[in-house]
């Protein structure tokens, strides 16, 4: 149930921001119309309004019969997670794959319609254009990126803390919080940087109104992303208060944790509607519009212009959004790793679902070791390594907490934490009787079968090859004693 819930609010508010970028492209706006810079006259003919309004039918349909299929992905979630995954991996890239061919394919057309009828940019529009007052200042605008140093280490302060040390040698989500929260926070300190890097814009003649539209962007950048710094740091501090105080994570803090880190959603959001609506009330009092027609570089809708030495350039789809020059090696190589990992981690998640429910877990009991395989990890224990062996008919009450794994509903599957017991590994089919807990030094294992008396039968296999082994010992002290005698 709450894999349902949380893939349709995900899903939901997936296909609302594709259509909120790339299915509301038809207002005609600073000279421009799909990206495309033509007339305001050409814009409002019959030509062009017909053009739009069958864009616009096809990018409803679009985003209908996509809210509708998100829906109906998300029921899978009620049968076989595996099965989820994958119908849900192709529906992602279905859904951006098509709504970028949709929109491209619109730009383009009108283009090509542009280069049809000779229709040129608004009046005095350029190519290109430059300011070199407003350039020069292109790495001095904003707040400084170092701030996030500062940020990240905060976060690695509480290491110096005894309770916050020894969660981190005892537990493996201390390490992977803490992994991610001082990555997190240098990516932002990185993707910061670049925006502050990238090449102040010309909109006017007047330099004065460049200058202040690009300050006033740059800045706004840098404080919505330094507020994301800000809050991927308090939701680090709040895990690692609770590292050092209880020495626990409970599953309400987590809550905390993802709330705080969902946070800098709402700052890129705030900051990109403020922005775009200051923009536009600078626009408004300028009395120099300048219009640049680069639409030769934008033509099939990415950028391509080899005479710019950029690698990076705002979008002509989103203003918020950046694209990279394709007409360098680096922009080609760039968005072919993106795909690449994109699509690989798509994949590594499908394979890892259906490995995880249609592989059976199964334990082999040799003259040496227990050994157990599943479809996400195998463990095994020596017998010197194994102190208890008990059959339960269920599971302790306790406050387990995943820590690596899977856990959809029928299997548990993986490294486990509980409260009081601690370090733990499990390979259980749900609502399945008994369950055989195997004690170690290292931690509990808990595994039970789908076939009636195997459990038991495990539980006397590894009962006779202890007693087997502790026979042995028992002779060899023996014989030692015999020794030590006759000496």
């Amino acid at each position: 149930m709450i894999m349902f819930w949380s893939f349709l609010v995900i899903d939901l508010i997936t296909v609302g921001i594709f259509y909120a970028v790339y299915g509301r492209k038809q207002q005609y706006c600073e000279g421009m119309l799909m990206g495309v810079h033509i007339p305001k006259s050409a814009a409002e003919s019959e030509e062009v309004v017909s053009f739009i309004g069958k864009y616009t039918k096809r990018s409803h349909q679009f985003y209908l019969w996509n809210t509708i299929a998100s829906v109906l992905i998300s029921l899978l979630n009620f049968w076989y997670i595996s099965a989820f995954m994958l119908v849900w991996s192709l529906w992602l890239v279905e859904l951006c794959v098509g709504a970028l061919l949709l929109v491209y394919r619109t730009h383009r057309k009108l283009y090509d319609l542009k280069v049809e009828r000779g229709w040129i940019g608004s009046t005095g529009s350029r190519i290109m254009a430059a300011d070199t007052k407003t350039s020069a200042q292109s790495g001095r605008m904003g707040i400084s990126p170092w701030w996030h140093l500062v940020l990240v280490a905060l976060i690695l302060m509480p290491c110096l803390l005894p309770g916050v040390r020894d969660y981190l040698k005892h537990s493996d989500d201390g390490w992977i919080l803490l992994t991610v929260g001082v990555s997190v926070g240098v990516l932002f300190a990185v993707l910061h940087a670049v925006l502050l890097r990238v090449r102040n814009k010309v909109y006017s003649e007047d330099a004065d109104v460049n200058y202040r539209i690009n300050r006033m962007w740059k800045s706004t950048w840098s404080w919505a992303v330094l507020g994301c710094g800000i809050c991927n740091t308090l939701a680090y501090l709040v895990m690692a208060q609770f590292m050092d105080e209880r020495g626990w994570i409970s599953g309400g803090v987590y809550t905390v944790y993802i709330i705080l880190q969902s946070f800098p959603i709402l700052f890129l959001l705030g900051g990109f509607f403020y922005m775009y609506k200051r923009k536009a009330a600078l626009l408004e009092e300028d009395e120099k519009p300048l219009y640049i027609d680069d639409d030769v570089y934008w033509k099939n809708g990415w950028y391509n212009n080899p005479n710019d030495k950029r690698l990076i350039v705002q979008d002509w789809v989103c203003p918020w959004n950046y694209a990279t020059n394709m007409a360098r090696p680096a922009g080609k190589i760039s968005l072919a790793a993106g795909i690449i990992i994109g699509v690989g981690c798509l994949i590594f998640a499908v394979v890892m679902t259906f490995k995880m429910e249609f592989t059976p877990i199964e334990m082999w009991i040799d003259p040496q070791r227990v050994e157990i395989t599943s479809g996400y990890s195998d463990f095994s224990l020596a017998y010197d390594e194994i102190t208890d062996v008990e059959i339960m008919e269920e599971l302790p009450e306790d406050d387990y907490k995943r820590v690596n794994g899977g856990d959809d509903g029928r299997v548990l599957v993986g490294k486990f934490r509980g409260k009081e017991t601690g370090k733990c590994w499990m390979y259980i089919y749900v609502d399945y009787k008994p369950i055989l807990k195997i004690s170690s030094e290292e931690g509990t294992v808990y595994i039970n079968s789908k076939t009636d008396g195997e459990v038991e039968r495990w539980a006397a296999d590894i009962r006779e090859k202890l007693n087997i082994r502790a026979g042995i010992f028992l002779e060899k002290r023996i014989s030692c004693k015999k020794a030590r005698i006759r000496v």
